[in-house]
């Protein structure tokens, strides 16, 4: 990747981080969480070398997981009465739909991968 790319790619996920944290409670201390997380997370990304479509995807899907979990759990108790719960019913629904979707998107790559190499015509 080009070094355009891999700056695009860690702005992206910032933005994404700072979103999701406004997403969980709004207010300058969560966000700048959220800001801080994305930007690691960006940085991992482009030193990995991760496609620049596909890590924001699966990273936007755990972030909807975990907020999922946090919703669930905070239906299930009464209001402010069980922040510790909502924390860890988050983090288990955001890792586990992290991880779900980071497979099914590689097994999705890798199958398009070996579709394009049995396509291409052989040398003569």
């Amino acid at each position: 990747m080009t070094a355009r790319a891999n700056l695009a790619l860690v702005a992206l996920m910032a933005g994404i981080g700072w979103i999701a944290g406004m997403l969980f409670a709004p207010g300058l201390g969560w966000s700048s969480i959220g800001l801080g997380l994305g930007l690691a997370a960006g940085w991992v990304m482009a030193r990995a070398g991760v496609r620049p479509v596909i890590g924001p995807a699966i990273t936007i899907g755990g972030i909807v997981g975990a907020w999922i979990g946090r919703a669930i759990v905070r239906a299930l108790c009464l209001p402010g009465s069980c922040p510790r719960i909502e924390i860890a019913g988050a983090a288990l629904a955001g890792i586990g739909s992290l991880v779900g979707i980071g497979l099914v998107v590689a097994l999705v790559v890798r199958s398009f991968e070996e579709f394009g190499e049995g396509r291409r015509p052989t040398g003569s």
